[in-house]
Parts: structure tokens; C-alpha cells; sequence
């Protein structure tokens, strides 16, 4: 499905681009409230469009239909994730506790996993990762909330439901496919600025990426084996679990691979948007994505060539 050069290629681009990203920070050019402007920038415009891009251009009935296991997938994994959760040391205190069970369940897999596997895989891989994510999408609110919230009460079925469609990435998926599925075809004009935008996905992630890790950086003195306990779950035993899952399910041995990808990338930068919000343990949270962002640049590499051999 993809070859190591391309690896390379992709890896590069990505290192520099979080270059650039840490760059503009150390010079001043960007700061807290940038990063928080191009966060929602990208959470809300450019990585919609991208999705919806890639269902619009690439994908059929048939392709939908051969990947619904994909949920079925998703579903399990996180459900196994958020078992073992239970299992993490009561030794920790309560705070950094909470912010490891959402660390091994949320990935990166949208900033870093979607940027990758265009580059690999093309806009089909994009699709599978995106239909992959399902699951995790609709935990990424509840499980926030419940992890960070320590006046978490839960919320009703029907509001996570509600989260979830009018999502702007859910949307982008739902109008990206039926426009396709109507052979609808976009003008020109539109089509162009639409492909523009999403075009514009990855430098802008992987930069708000790499500006957002210099914060991280200048505060971590050291690793903790906390840390790095979650970093090696994150980028080691998450994606093999979801290889075995994958192949228990018998799918497909590309969306297998996109699946194993999204859930090879780091510890999610919501981490410590969620830890900010409810005044948790941020610096503890921003070590977390730190440097499993920073490991998987090694772990990544190992991944890849170990589906490449498949």
C-alpha cells in the first residue's frame, strides 16, 4: 500500500514542519493565544474540509460498505483501552490518574495519524481513518469531561449523539459522501477553493503542533516513568492491539494498516486543552504529549515498516 520512501518523504515533512512551528515560537511570532486562534482554525475550517475533500473525490458505496468493520473495530479497541484504564497504578495521584486514562484512549491520530496516512496511503486511506475514528470522536467529548471534570456527572445518550453529528467533521463526512453519492457535482470555482483549503490541512496542523510542543519542552526538566509508561502504550501495545483486533475481524489488510497508524501516533494535544479547561495537572499533561510526540517519530518509522513487510 505504501512504500518506505514515501516514508521518509512524509517524516521529513512532517519534522519540519513541527520545526517551523517550534521556530515561530521561540521568535515571538506565535504565542498562546495564536495557537489557540489556528487550533480552532483547523478543528473547525481546514480539517473539515479535508474530510470532506476526501469522501467527495474518492469514495463509493461499495468502499462505505467494505469498511463499516472499521467501526466495529474502533468500538473494541476502545473499549479494551478503557478496561485496562482501570488497571493504571492507584499509587498516581487522582489527577494524573484521570489524565493517563484519557492519554492511552485519545491519540493524535486527526493532527499527526491524517497527515501521515495522506501522504502514504492517498485520499482512500484518509476515508478508512476517518470512518476508524468514529468511536474515538464520540468518546473524545464524553471521556474528556469525565477525566477532567471532577464535577463530572455523565450526560444523557441523546446529548453525545447530538455532539457527535454536529460535529464540524461529522458534518464534513456526512455532506462530503451523500454529494457523492448523488453524483452531485460541485462548480468549478467552488471546487477549487474547497481543494485550497484542504491543501492547507497538514502544514497548519503539524505547525500548531510543533508551536504547541516548545511550551512542553521548556518546562520538562525530566521524564518520569509515568510518562513514559503512557508513551509505550500509546505508540507500542495500542497499535498492536488494534493490528490483532483487525486481523481477529478480518478486515481488509489496507484499512488494517490506516487503523494500526491512527492508533500508533501520540498522546492527543486535547490533553491539555481539557487540562486547562478544568485546572488539572497541564504540566503533567503537556509532558504526556511532549514526548510521546517526540518518541513517535522513532516508533512511527518501526510501525511502518513492519506493515510494510506484511
Amino acid at each position: 500500500m505504501f512504500n518506505l520512501n514515501v516514508l521518509i518523504n512524509v517524516e521529513m515533512q512532517i519534522l519540519l514542519f513541527f520545526v517551523i512551528g517550534m521556530v515561530l515560537k521561540k521568535k515571538g511570532i506565535t504565542d498562546r493565544h495564536v495557537d489557540g486562534f489556528l487550533s480552532t482554525l483547523v478543528l473547525n475550517l481546514i480539517m473539515p474540509m479535508s474530510i470532506f475533500v476526501s469522501f467527495y473525490k474518492s469514495i463509493s458505496t461499495e468502499i462505505l460498505k467494505s469498511s463499516i468493520m472499521l467501526v466495529v473495530a474502533g468500538i473494541v479497541v476502545a473499549v479494551f483501552v478503557m478496561i485496562l484504564g482501570r488497571f493504571i497504578p492507584k499509587a498516581m495521584s487522582e489527577d494524573k490518574r484521570r489524565i493517563a486514562q484519557y492519554a492511552i484512549l485519545i491519540s493524535n491520530g486527526s493532527l499527526i495519524g491524517l497527515p501521515l496516512i495522506y501522504g502514504l496511503c492517498g485520499d482512500t486511506g484518509v476515508f478508512y481513518a476517518n470512518i476508524f475514528m468514529i468511536p474515538t470522536r464520540i468518546l473524545s467529548f464524553t471521556s474528556g469531561e469525565k477525566y477532567f471534570n471532577p464535577q463530572y456527572k455523565g450526560v444523557s445518550g441523546l446529548t453525545v449523539i447530538k455532539n457527535f453529528i454536529f460535529n464540524p467533521i461529522t458534518l464534513a463526512m456526512i455532506c462530503g459522501f451523500a454529494l457523492n453519492a448523488c453524483q452531485i457535482q460541485i462548480p468549478g470555482g467552488i471546487n477549487s477553493v474547497f481543494e485550497s483549503l484542504s491543501a492547507c490541512m497538514t502544514p497548519l496542523a503539524l505547525i500548531l503542533v510543533g508551536s504547541t510542543l516548545i511550551d512542553s519542552a521548556e518546562d520538562m526538566k525530566k521524564s518520569s516513568l509515568d510518562i513514559l509508561g503512557i508513551s509505550f502504550f500509546r505508540l507500542i501495545l495500542s497499535p498492536l492491539f488494534t493490528y490483532f483486533i483487525c486481523i481477529l475481524l478480518k478486515i481488509d489488510l489496507s484499512m488494517t494498516i490506516v487503523a494500526v497508524l491512527i492508533n500508533a501516533t501520540p498522546v492527543a494535544s486535547t490533553a491539555t486543552i481539557f487540562a486547562q479547561k478544568y485546572k488539572g495537572d497541564t504540566l503533567f499533561s503537556s509532558n504526556c504529549v511532549f514526548l510521546s510526540t517526540v518518541l513517535s517519530f522513532i516508533t512511527l518509522w518501526g510501525v511502518c515498516i513492519t506493515l510494510a513487510g506484511i
